[in-house]
This record gives structure tokens, sequence and C-alpha cells, in this order.
């Protein structure tokens, strides 16, 4: 059967109890989801494209600054942007609001890989699994980001329950299936969704999955997924042919890829090396399960690990080198990981929770002393580095924060000394070290990044300096991200024009790096600034010259 092992029968006496583990899930899902500004890498791009649906209208085609956005399609913008028009402005702030998607999609990915791991491991299984996933150092920074890539996660994640459901219960294995299927190519590309389905034809390549349930459940999922898949791309080329036949040729695959120009292969050994750290300690743990299951004859191993096999393939593939693109590898390797962790040895999971210690314990120490060094000046040596790295920011202390930081790092310290510990209480001590790594430097540092990473004091710096008489100010069309910046955070719309041409204002927004120079013949600087030791992005503002007086 796929639903229960034998080893599920023979558990013993739980230890542990579900709300501490609901608990933790809580914590872990909101540090860093409020009260920030949009952080680059693509904060400032989705709320961007959001607050364009929501002023425009259209939410078919999500547009930048006036062009079409082909990256991904628009789940997530959509999500997005009814977070915004629910929360905000009469609860949050745009950016505040616009974040609730991410916690909402990944509560549903935690909810639905705890119960792919009870489905097809057994009982209490699904816990570990989600403990092994949140536990995942890759995943924490992710996971908290206002990403396309989270909608994807989450549909690559309904889809992998709905594949261990099939044996049980093929009707609503296969509605899940569908459903998944629409929300993996919404949410992430065509090579997403083709992911899943080479998955799901080649299982029957192991005899416990070629049955008559499994057929039901294939032919259910693609005639419910296959015409709502096609509603969006049909729409697009009705309404926008010219942009459809840009979204096929070069990003219905993902990214900057499409059928016109297939891009393949990246930089050889990127993801390999950097998994290392980004899917730890799931790999490991992973690689004890395949140690202990050599045959390979059980549902529970050949789901994930057909899985991990055609991520691993895709990523190969792939000419993008972003290790975010590695986030659905995260969901079978943990399934797989929770398989043997109630038989890990007991010197291993002393040395997991050991490491635990070592590592949490020495990088939490540097968050209280970097807390102390940035809000009273001591150490005066971390002082002078914290003032460095973030010149804006101004002490700021919140004494609730503070205690709650406090009081959950001596229960983590108290849970890390508890005796007789096995595999699951280690990763569980393991993830509740993370999270609460986490939730420290997103509380007690939170103010200190924001000021480093924000544009908001660039932007407030130079309206200081802008002439109240300036109606106009131009810049290239390129720079995006200042047309972004200068419209939320100052309410001014840029005029932009193409490079190379002369500017149409009298006031010119320059964005360069610091080697290429800010001065134009004819243009006076009024203001330079840039995020602190952001050298490859330098701002300046200039104003054009009055043409010289012709000699009398």
């Amino acid at each position: 059967m796929l639903t229960y092992s034998a080893q599920a029968s023979t558990l013993a006496k739980p230890t542990e109890k579900p709300w501490v583990l609901l608990l933790l899930c809580f914590i872990w899902l909101w540090p860093g989801i409020l009260g920030h500004d949009p952080w680059k890498p693509d904060e400032p791009f989705v709320l961007a494209i959001a607050q364009g649906m929501l002023d425009s209208g259209n939410w078919l085609l999500p547009m930048l600054n006036g062009a079409p956005y082909l990256d991904n399609p628009p789940l997530y913008y959509w999500l997005v942007a009814g977070c915004i028009k629910l929360f905000s402005p009469w609860l949050l702030p745009a950016h505040d609001a616009a974040r609730l998607a991410t916690p909402l999609l990944m509560s549903l990915s935690l909810l639905l890989a705890g119960m792919a791991g009870r489905d097809l491991i057994g009982r209490r299984h699904g816990r570990s699994v989600v403990m092994i996933l949140i536990g995942c150092i890759g995943l924490v920074e992710s996971g908290h980001q206002l990403t396309p890539i989270v909608a994807s996660f989450a549909g690559l994640t309904a889809a992998f329950y709905a594949l261990s459901l099939t044996l049980r219960s093929p009707g609503l294995a296969g509605a899940l299936l569908g459903a998944a299927s629409v929300m993996t190519f919404l949410g992430g590309s065509l090579a997403d969704l083709l992911l899943i389905w080479l998955v799901a034809v080649m299982l029957p390549a192991f005899s416990g999955w070629r049955r008559k349930n499994y057929a039901i459940t294939l032919l259910l999922g693609l005639l419910l997924a296959l015409p709502a898949i096609l509603v969006w791309p049909m729409l697009l080329q009705r309404l926008y042919p010219a942009v459809y036949a840009e979204w096929w040729g070069n990003y219905a695959l993902g990214g900057s890829s499409g059928f016109r120009h297939v891009r393949l292969f990246h930089d050889f050994g990127y993801y390999s090396l950097n998994v290392l750290w980004f899917a730890f300690p799931a790999w490991p743990l992973a690689m004890w399960t395949l140690y202990r299951n050599r045959q390979l004859q059980s549902p529970k191993l050949q789901l994930p690990l057909l899985f991990t096999l055609m991520i691993a393939v895709l990523l190969t593939l792939s000419d993008r080198a972003s290790i975010t693109d590695a986030m659905p590898l995260l969901l079978p390797l943990a399934v797989l990981a929770a398989v043997e962790l109630d038989n890990l040895r007991r010197g291993a999971a002393a040395f997991l929770n050991w490491f635990a210690l070592m590592t949490f314990g020495l990088f939490g120490l540097l968050v209280w002393l970097g807390w102390a060094a940035m809000n009273y000046g001591w150490p005066e040596g971390l002082a002078g580095r914290a003032q460095y790295f973030s010149p804006f920011y101004h002490p700021h202390v919140s004494w609730l924060q503070a205690a709650g930081g406090l009081i959950a790092t001596l229960v983590w310290l108290w849970a890390l000394t508890r005796p007789h510990l096995r595999g699951r209480q280690a990763i569980t001590n393991w993830a509740a070290g993370l999270t609460l790594l986490w939730g420290l430097g997103m509380t007690l540092w939170l103010p200190w990044f924001d000021a480093a990473k924000s544009y908001r004091p660039v932007v407030d710096s130079m309206l200081r300096k802008l002439p109240a008489t300036a109606t106009c100010i131009a810049t290239e069309n390129r720079n995006s991200l200042a047309m972004i910046s200068w419209r939320y955070y100052a309410g001014i719309d840029l005029l932009s024009f193409p490079a190379g041409e002369t500017p149409p204002c009298d006031y010119w927004l320059v964005v360069r790096s610091s080697e290429e120079g800010v001065a134009e013949p004819g243009w006076q600087v009024l203001w330079t600034g840039n995020r602190p030791r952001e050298q490859n992005m330098t701002f300046a503002l200039l104003q054009r010259l009055p043409p010289p007086k012709s000699p009398k």
C-alpha cells in the first residue's frame, strides 16, 4: 500500500506535541514579512507590477513601467494585488500587504508537504517532513521574499501530494493534480509544468505504479488541467498577439528561455556546490535513507527520488545560475530524509544537535552583539562596522522585541540540553535554531537591514536637493528600478527616454556605476547618492545648463 508503511504501526508513543510543530511553523512564517520596504532582487518589481494591475484594471498582462513583463505568468501578481486591495492602506502599507501572499503560499506548501509525508511514509512522519523542510537553510530566505518562485513551489508541492494520493484515492488525486498543474503553470513556467508531468508519466517504470487507479488519476488530471491552462495563453494571443509571440518565443520555458531561443547550460558546478548549503540538512539525511534502502522497492522512495533526479536534470540544463531555482529540490529531499529519520544513529543525531548548538549559538551571539553595537556603540569595533555598512541607520530599540528574542533564545538553549536525543528531536532542535536565528535577525536587526537595503533614504536625499521649480525629471528607459523607486517613495513619475537620445526634461536622473562617472557636457550635477556600498548603481540628478550667450 502507498498510504502507510509497516514502520508506522510499530512507532513508539510520540513524545512531541502537534501544537509545538504548529507554533514553530507559525513563528517561522512571519519574521521578515512585515516592517520593511521592498528589497532587491524581486520585491520592487513584483510590487510595481501588482500595483499596475490595480491602477489599470488590466489583470491579464503583467506590466512594468508601461511595458509587458513576461518573466513570469500572472498568478503570483494576482495574489499580491489582491492582498494590497484587501489590506492596504487601512491596515498595512502596500509593500507589507503585498508580502502577505508569501506566507499564504508557504503555509499551503508546508501543509501539503506534511500531508504527502504522512500519506507516503506513515503516521507522524508528515511532521518530520515539515521540520526538515523549514530547517533547510535555503528555504528560510527564499520562503520569506516577495517573489513568484513561492507560487511555483506551492504548485509543485500540490502535485507531489497528488501523486502520493494516486493509489489510495485516484479521483481526489486527479482533481488535485489538475489544480496543481494550473497553479504551477500560472505561477512558474511551462518548464515547471513539464517537470511534473515527466515525473507522472515515468512513475509506471516502477511496478507499484502500474495500476488502473494511477491511469485514472493521470487522465482526470489532464482533462481538468488542459482547458484551464490554455485560457491565459489564448486570451493573450487574441488580445496581444505580438506580446504572445514574444512570450512563446523567449519566456515560456522560464526566465529568458522560450521555444524560439532555448538557452541551455550554466557555469559548470554551480548547483552541485551551492546545494550543499542550500539543502542542508535534508541532503545528508536523504543519503542516509538511500544507504539503508538500496532496493528502492517502496513508493515512499520512488516518488521523491524520481522528483529529485528530474529536478537535478532540469537544473543542469538551465542557463540560469540562480540558487533560488533549486528551491523545488528541497521538497523531495525532505521527504527522502524523513523516511529513516527515526532510525538515525544516536551519534549522528548528537552531532547534528551539537552542530546546531555551535552554529546557531555563535551566530545568535553575534546578532545580540551586533544589536548592542548598532544601538549603544559597544563593542566599538563592531559598532564601526555596523555604521559603515548601514550609514542611514538611526538607533532603534524595541524592548518588547528584545524580551521576546531573549526568551526564545533561552527556550532553544534548554531544548538542546535534553538527554537521549534521537533523529526527530535533533532535527526539531535544528529547525528551531534556524527559526530563532532568522527571527532574531528579522526583528532586532530589521531597521538596520532596511536602512541599508531600502531606496527610500536615497530618494529622500535627492528630494532635499530638488529645486521647487522642477516639474519634469527624465531618465533612460532601462532604469526600471529608478522609475519604480521614485514613483513609490516620492510619487514622482520619471519621464523615460531611449538611451543615447537627448533628455526631454531640464532635469535628468542618471544611473551609472562609479567607474562610469555622472558628469555630462552641458549639465550641472545637483546631487549624487547611492545605497551603502552599492558602487555599481550611483544615482545623480543633473540640471541642464542654459546655452552660452552669443557675443554681440
